[in-house]
């Protein structure tokens, strides 16, 4: 070879290199710009994530008396899996004028959002509704808190809106012509094309019909393709070839009239995805570009995304095709994006991916069930091979004849979240919501976006202070008091502040579940107790706001005969107990007065009751004084006693055990506390009425004290007599708590819902006790997990009304589905 032909060797050589290298430069260049929009794009996405929350209820429709079941589910509203930036969720029950009946705190990091409502049996006949919310959601948008609506039936006080067994409800008929609403695919008509357009028909009052037409053109009347809606949904489909310098329209006939509905515009600088073709493995995209793109070496980018995750990215010039295995999706609504050289989306197509689905599948040990029966109920949760998935759940297992089947106006704060996981047809994919289309994520755009990240949003730290100030019995402020705070129920907690000029002290405290008394006293700095008034500012963590007049729906109860039913079934005929106790009835009647305490926390029917209420009356300044009016209460050398002594000489031995919510206190011939960190000025000698002397009236709901075999349940201690003492968790009298010298005070705390009460019928002697069980809720359980396997039990018992009873379950896996699901069981 000579030198002039190894010379061209060597130049064409060195072309193919360079050749390469820069399709090696071009390619590298595409994929990192690729990975760079991806990862803007997925940043801000998950920037801004917010908050989602579901409920579910026991029931949606209960008599006044009844209990109120609910576990709330506080989700990414993107990957719908667990969220637990806020702290607290705020539930409240409410009336017509948005006045809170119940208020409840719950945890959210410890998922203690389970919650219990007693409804009172002094509330009117209506409906009522459970709002949650985060101080986030509530400050920021009202609009997205929870409203749940509830039905409350009382026959002492009932509605007078129910006036007939089967109200004729109104049928708005429609006088105007229908409304044609068009969704081309990808959001865009591009000449040159097979348009694919969803239809949708609605009438003036946006309901779905059916309507029949065709497709013409602004050159030829004649039908190019016709189109029927339907009537349920009212959509419909038309695909026809776009040409360059047509305009399009819908021709509808209504009332002898012909009805012309204009198509959006063939856009010649549009880009759009289309799917020509799907096999049960992959999707085959098109990529077109309209005429004034078309040709123009113009550079796309195509991103494929699930809630809050990248899927798929690919790069293209001009119009392309390219496949796509629908094994880079999981099942569910999926979304496919296509951006511009500018980093702009420009057209956005949504996709529904079918796999092996995931189920809950609910079985029990048998279908048919007597009176009383055991009911072994499994749930296992999986997909159709039986993949387990660990999921969190709550069920609840209610009476159907004790709870209407209503619309799905109650589940409506559920539809968006389950919109993901349920089965679509492409008709229906075609009018999901553009929600990107328009938006850019080029660098300068995104470097000059200000994003509110939800770290950044507020928090809830309102109850965990406690603000207080010393008066002294002039009223007038006390500066450099030292107040001291100490609590050792559930955690221990000590700790000092000295009051300022304006005799003012603060103290923070860690958050804590259900009721916790904090102890306050107050002396001088040199630790020398005095006589003065320690008043603490309650100030309610709830914020006060109305709720918007479009959250508060109401589902039908217009059925006088199931309503009436429902006022005359008595559910209180079962004492609400453990052990023993089912064995007794209860039957409260009219004639009787309505107790004005929580019966629920009443340990024995024989008992002496003192309530708060008549504590406020003989002495709202000391319960130890009020409780000298019980009878066989009695002052002795300084020590309480109850009924008879056997010595001469009285002592805190002989004083009855004191017990203040579950906790015993003092007395009781047992260990005793000591009587001079906390006593009282008036009562030197007795450890109970200094005990006693502490605990401000304002927060007493009852006091019940028991003596002779009524107080063996306690054993040795209870020798003496017991007092009992419940609190309330907030007061019923003033919005401030005041006491001289020492104050123990429960200030607004996290809710832990009590376990739910149910007979034990594998004890025969209750399952043949005489009582009726009438029990609308037989089972409810806001706190179930499934195992490893993927499988969870519960035993339950049914009642004694010959019925159908609803099994509801609900919940979230760990990959963040939610589950909906029913199923039913007979008591025959």
């Amino acid at each position: 070879m000579n030198n002039s032909n190894m010379r061209i060797l060597l130049k064409y050589i060195f072309s193919i290199c360079i050749l390469c290298l820069t399709h090696f430069v071009n390619a590298q260049t595409n994929i990192e710009n690729t990975d760079s929009l991806a990862g803007r794009f997925i940043s801000d996405l998950r920037a801004g994530t917010t908050e989602k929350l579901m409920v579910h209820t026991n029931k949606n429709i209960f008599a006044a008396g009844e209990e109120l079941w609910f576990k709330a589910y506080i989700i990414n509203s993107l990957s719908h899996k667990y969220f637990s930036h806020s702290k607290t969720l705020y539930v409240d029950l409410v009336n017509e004028k948005d006045s809170a009946i119940a208020q409840l705190l719950l945890n959210i990091p410890s998922e203690k959002t389970e919650g219990f409502i007693r409804l009172k049996d002094s509330l009117p006949e209506g409906y009522y509704w459970l709002r949650l919310y985060t101080a986030t959601i509530q400050q920021h948008d009202t609009n997205e808190i929870l409203v749940s609506p509830i039905y409350v039936v009382n026959k002492k006080f009932p509605s007078t809106l129910i006036t007939s067994s089967a109200s004729i409800k109104e049928t708005r008929i429609s006088t105007k012509a229908p409304h044609l609403f068009f969704y081309p695919e990808g959001g865009e008509i591009i000449a040159g094309t097979n348009a694919t357009i969803a239809i949708k028909a609605l009438d003036e009052y946006e309901r779905p019909i059916q309507v029949e037409g065709y497709i013409n053109d602004n050159i030829d009347s004649s039908a190019l393709t016709w189109f029927k809606t339907d009537s349920t949904t009212g959509l419909g489909k038309i695909s026809f070839f776009v040409s360059k310098a047509k305009n399009y329209a819908a021709n509808v006939k209504w009332e002898n009239q012909l009805i012309k509905s204009p198509l959006p515009q063939v856009n010649h600088y549009a880009s759009q995805i289309s799917i020509k073709e799907q096999t049960p493995t992959s999707l085959k995209v098109v990529v077109s570009q309209g005429d004034s793109l078309y040709k123009k070496g113009k550079q796309s980018y195509l991103l494929g995304i699930n809630k809050d995750s990248l899927c798929f990215a690919s790069v293209g010039v001009d119009m392309y095709e390219l496949t796509i295995a629908k094994s880079n999706f999981p099942a569910g609504i999926s979304k496919l994006l296509l951006f511009n050289e500018a980093q702009e989306v420009v057209s956005e197509r949504t996709i529904y991916i079918s796999k092996p689905k995931e189920e809950l599948f609910i079985s029990t040990n048998k279908e048919n069930y007597a009176p009383r029966d055991k009911v072994v109920l499994t749930l296992y949760k999986g997909d159709s091979v039986l993949h387990p998935n660990f999921t969190a759940l709550s069920v609840s297992v209610t009476d159907d004849s004790a709870v209407k089947v209503t619309s799905d106006i109650t589940d409506i704060e559920n539809t968006i979240l389950l919109e993901s996981t349920k089965n679509y047809d492409d008709l229906a994919l075609l009018t999901h919501p553009m929600v990107f289309k328009g938006k850019s994520y080029s660098k300068q755009t995104m470097a000059n976006k200000i994003i509110v990240k939800q770290s950044e949003l507020p928090i809830d730290t309102l109850f965990s202070n406690i603000k207080g100030r010393i008066l002294n019995r002039k009223k007038i402020p006390v500066a450099n008091r030292l107040v001291t705070l100490y609590t050792n129920k559930q955690f221990y907690l000590f700790d000092t502040d000295t009051t300022n000029a304006n005799g003012e002290f603060k103290f923070s405290i860690p958050p804590y579940l259900d009721s916790v008394a904090f102890t306050l006293q107050v002396s001088t700095l040199k630790g020398n107790k005095v006589d003065e008034k320690i008043v603490i500012d309650v100030i309610s963590p709830f914020p006060k706001f109305s709720t918007p007049l479009s959250l508060k729906k109401k589902f039908p109860v217009d059925n006088i005969e199931f309503v009436n039913n429902l006022r005359n079934t008595n559910f209180k005929d079962i004492y609400k107990g453990t052990g023993k106790e089912w064995l007794q009835s209860v039957f409260v009647k009219s004639s009787i007065k309505s107790n004005t305490y929580n019966t629920s926390k009443r340990v024995s029917n024989f008992s002496q009751i003192l309530t708060g209420e008549a504590i406020q009356k003989i002495n709202p300044i000391d319960a130890s004084t009020a409780m000298l009016m019980i009878p066989g209460l009695h002052l002795r050398g300084s020590f309480l006693t109850l009924g008879g002594v056997t010595s001469f000489t009285i002592s805190a031995k002989d004083e009855p055990l004191l017990v203040v919510d579950g906790v015993m206190v003092a007395g009781g011939n047992g260990p005793q506390t000591d009587t001079n960190e906390g006593q009282s000025m008036d009562f030197p000698g007795s450890p109970v009425m200094a005990e006693m002397a502490k605990i401000s009236p304002d927060i007493i709901d009852f006091i019940e004290v028991m003596k002779g075999p009524e107080a063996a349940y306690y054993g040795s201690r209870g020798g003496n007599g017991v007092i009992i003492i419940n609190t309330q968790r907030k007061s019923n009298f003033s919005s401030h708590y005041e006491q001289y010298g020492t104050l123990v005070y429960y200030p607004a705390s996290y809710h832990l819902a009590p376990a739910f009460s149910m007979p034990d019928y594998s004890n025969l002697d209750i399952k043949k006790a005489s009582f009726k069980d009438n029990r609308s809720t037989i089972y409810w359980n806001g706190h179930l997990y499934t195992s490893p396997n993927g499988k969870a039990q519960v035993e339950f018992y049914t009642g004694d009304v010959n019925t159908n009873y609803t099994i509801s379950v609900r919940g979230i896996t760990a990959s963040g589905e939610i589950i909906q699901r029913k199923a039913s069981i007979k008591r025959n």
